[in-house]
């Protein structure tokens, strides 16, 4: 006999499966994905306190060990273990290098890395169950947890942080907890959830320098809550201000539990305090999180003066569309609950689900320390609860039959895309990025540092590298590890270890296989931020882990005979910094003045080098038409800007359209002309630009004409000029000189002579043209007349 399995049952299973699913996801990709930057110091702090008892190295990273203990304990199972004290970083202040020390003495990178990474599993677990409990409790429905749940379970920074040996999640887990407990308590105030307030804001407290903030926001809501709904009753006051402070005695003594209940001076004879450690990396931690670090956003770097929009921008790319839409709508429906006839029972939970995360949120965007979208994990647990709220019966029935199937259909095409979006870019949701920026290849354009490139595709990078046979390539990669510990050949470049410091040949990189990964190529951390822009200007042949970019660059693509700088006044770059930048001494070296002329050399391709790293004039833009821009140099303190641009000789733009040829053995031979209008208004100008061939290099100096004659062949406008000295031409090399003739205000209308030559400047005589000729008549132009009030410009 079949029984029909009850709905609860059901629900209940469908639970289970979706903390199945997510453990699986998590679990699954910690092998995949080698360490990231901060993952190695956090195993050796975490396994020097646990073995020490010596907290001290907190002094110096400014968070607490809370984190640290819980995903380093795994380590105390091994049976040979190291003593921290032997290495002769013991005591200092660079932990990093004690770190890199210590995890050559654990054993297998592979093992160590699964077993610090497990406990931060079990503990987004933990928020993933809490999420499911707060949801359906609020909300009256177990559908409506099971709603948050699955946002949760296909989220991409939930899954990419929780399995990361970091303190992200343990924030956000920990900070949700303190979130929960406080709510509760708002809503029953009794001793039981004060005393759990207490604690559990003690928790976030010990896991991170940005702790400290749910117990500042703890204290204002209890505050808040006391005046609407506890004012007027006997005491009111002095029991808010009683529990704030056993509030605060509770987060501290969980903040010295989780230092071990170290005792020690802030400074040399000193007075002993609990905690000691810990105060001493206040100053670090204030000062780091004031001054922040070097930001990327949007293709720029920001030393300072952080851009306001980082975290609004950073949320808004890397949260799944899906995602987006449900917050949206469920934001919408919650306030809208306020204002119901439920307002009181849901009042505490919502003051907290909505300011708590508000808040956060709003510290982030003050904070200079902009380096990554993780630094929003603690909101999404919040914003998961409110979409709970979706799935009310009370909602869906005052819609009809038609609109709530229209609806029901919607809402599960949206959660398909959200789980198949995420699947798809697994074990990678650290480089997630949605459609509305092309994906997770694109994303690297917006933002960089940990939400694109954090040191975790190394082990990929070895498997592509033995897949397509590729021999000792090329490696800049954002790791605080050697790759070579993941079993990669390589020759290393900045900023990877053992490389030098600066990349040689930058403007012109050595033929190969190169990997940069995403934190290198847009320039930061490096001592030059353009030390990667030549591959920038190219497209990478492909991507690794969504992180590391391949290119391969050619013998063709680097090989040239000639650099031309433009010097306005000066060169832009020195002989020495062209020969470094380039990579040879051979080649000819030459400057013109681009603002009136261009020169194409002879003897095959080669580049333009540009001051300044704005828009190009028209004029130049004009003559880089056939090149491809290859480098862009910001302005920085030990380089000014530039542009390199690559010319190839086959596609140099010399027009062959002579009308009249220069006569005898001239030096230059004339080829053609361009002019850019030819009805103009007195007050306007004309520009001409005159194309010429070196036929010899002359024995004194000359110069090109361009003259405007009026109707009656008198001279109106000169605009001779020569932007190419002579002592650096060569037969073949093509000149192209621009002349303005600005037409003055008062010329009388009629048709205007445009004409051009060459002349000798040691005795103004003019080239012969066609026996008594001296000038190329170029084209005739028409000066309309002056309309009254019309515009002269």
């Amino acid at each position: 006999m079949l029984h029909t399995i009850p709905q609860g049952m059901i629900r209940r299973g469908l639970v289970l499966i979706l903390l199945l699913v997510f453990f699986a996801q998590a679990i699954s990709g910690i092998d995949e994905l080698s360490l990231t930057y901060d993952e190695p110091i956090y195993i050796g702090v975490g396994y020097s306190d646990w073995t020490t008892g010596d907290p001290f190295w907190h002094g110096h990273i400014g968070h607490p060990p809370l984190v640290n203990l819980l995903t380093a304990w795994p380590l105390l199972l091994m049976p040979d273990r190291p003593d921290p004290r032997a290495f002769p970083q013991w005591g200092s202040s660079d932990v990093l290098n004690f770190s890199r020390a210590l995890l050559g003495q654990l054993g297998s990178l592979n093992r160590t890395t699964m077993l610090t990474r497990l406990p931060v599993v079990w503990i987004a677990v933990l928020l993933a169950a809490l999420v499911y409990r707060w949801a359906a409790q609020l909300w009256r429905s177990q559908l409506s947890g099971t709603i948050a749940l699955l946002l949760l379970t296909f989220d991409p920074t939930v899954l990419a942080h929780g399995r990361l040996n970091s303190t992200d999640m343990g924030l956000a887990a920990f900070g949700f907890l303190a979130a929960y407990t406080l709510a509760r308590y708002l809503r029953t105030p009794d001793w039981k959830w004060r005393i759990g307030v207490g604690l559990a804001i003690g928790l976030p407290f010990s896991s991170k320098a940005s702790g400290p903030y749910f117990v500042g926001i703890a204290g204002v809501l209890l505050f808040v809550w006391a005046v609407m709904a506890w004012r007027g009753r006997k005491h009111w006051f002095w029991r808010t201000v009683g529990t704030g402070i056993l509030w605060i005695v509770l987060a501290l003594w969980v903040l010295w539990a989780a230092y071990l209940f170290e005792w020690g001076p802030l400074r040399p004879g000193g007075i002993s305090v609990p905690a000691a450690s810990h105060w001493k990396g206040l100053p670090y931690i204030n000062a780091y999180m004031q001054s922040g670090q070097t930001t990327y956003f949007w293709e720029k770097l920001y030393d300072h003066n952080h851009p306001w929009a980082y975290f609004f921008v950073g949320f808004l790319v890397k949260t799944p569309v899906p995602s987006l839409l449900f917050f949206i709508v469920a934001i919408l429906v919650a306030f809208r609950q306020v204002r119901g006839e439920q307002a009181a029972q849901l009042l505490p939970d919502l003051l907290v689900l909505f300011v708590v995360p508000a808040g956060y949120f709003a510290v982030a965007v003050l904070s200079a320390l902009q380096i990554g979208q993780r630094h929003l994990l603690p909101v999404y647990p919040f914003l998961f609860v409110l979409c709970g709220g979706l799935a009310q019966r009370r909602l869906w029935m005052r819609l009809s039959r038609r609109a709530r199937v229209l609806a029901m259909g919607i809402a599960w095409a949206l959660v398909l895309w959200l789980a198949v979006g995420t699947l798809s870019i697994h074990p990678y949701e650290l480089s997630y990025f949605n459609e509305l920026v092309g994906g997770a290849d694109q994303g690297h354009h917006i933002l960089s540092d940990s939400s694109v490139d954090w040191g975790q595709a190394l082990k990929a990078t070895k498997t592509y590298i033995e897949e397509h046979q590729i021999v000792h390539p090329y490696l800049a990669a954002f790791s605080s590890l050697d790759p070579a510990l993941y079993g990669l050949d390589f020759e290393p470049l900045p900023p990877t270890l053992d490389a030098p410091i600066v990349l040689p040949r930058q403007f012109n990189p050595t033929p190969g296989t190169y990997l940069i990964s995403a934190v290198p190529l847009h320039g930061l951390w490096l001592l030059d931020p353009d030390t990667y822009s030549w591959f920038r200007q190219r497209k990478p042949e492909a991507t690794i882990g969504h992180a590391i970019f391949v290119y391969d660059v050619a013998a063709s693509d680097v090989n040239g005979a000639w650099i031309a700088q433009c010097a306005l006044p000066m060169p832009t770059l020195s002989v020495e910094q062209l020969h470094a930048g380039f990579g040879f001494t051979d080649a000819r070296i030459l400057s013109f003045d681009c603002a009136q002329s261009w020169v194409y050399p002879a003897n095959g391709d080669g580049w333009y080098v540009l001051p300044g790293a704005g828009a190009l004039a028209p004029w130049a833009e004009k003559r880089l038409q056939t090149a491809a821009r290859v480098y862009v140099q910001q302005e920085h303190w030990m380089h000014p800007a530039a542009r390199i641009y690559r010319q190839l000789a086959r596609d140099q733009a010399l027009p062959a359209n002579s009308l009249t040829g220069i006569e005898g053995n001239a030096p230059l031979e004339f080829l053609g002309y361009e002019l850019d209008a030819l009805r103009i208004k007195p007050g306007q100008s004309v520009a001409l630009s005159t194309f010429w061939r070196v036929r010899d290099v002359p024995g004194r100096p000359l110069s090109l004409m361009a003259h405007l004659l009026g109707p009656d062949g008198s001279t109106v406008v000169v605009g001779d000029g020569l932007g190419f000295p002579i002592e650096q031409w060569r037969p073949g090399d093509g000149i192209v000189q621009q002349h303005i003739l600005a037409v003055p205000a008062d010329a009388p209308p009629g048709t205007y002579t445009v004409v051009t030559g060459a002349y000798w400047l040691d005795t103004m005589e003019r080239w012969p043209v066609n026996g008594d000729e001296t000038h190329i008549v170029v084209a005739t132009i028409s000066v309309d007349p002056m309309k009254a009030g019309g515009s002269r410009k």
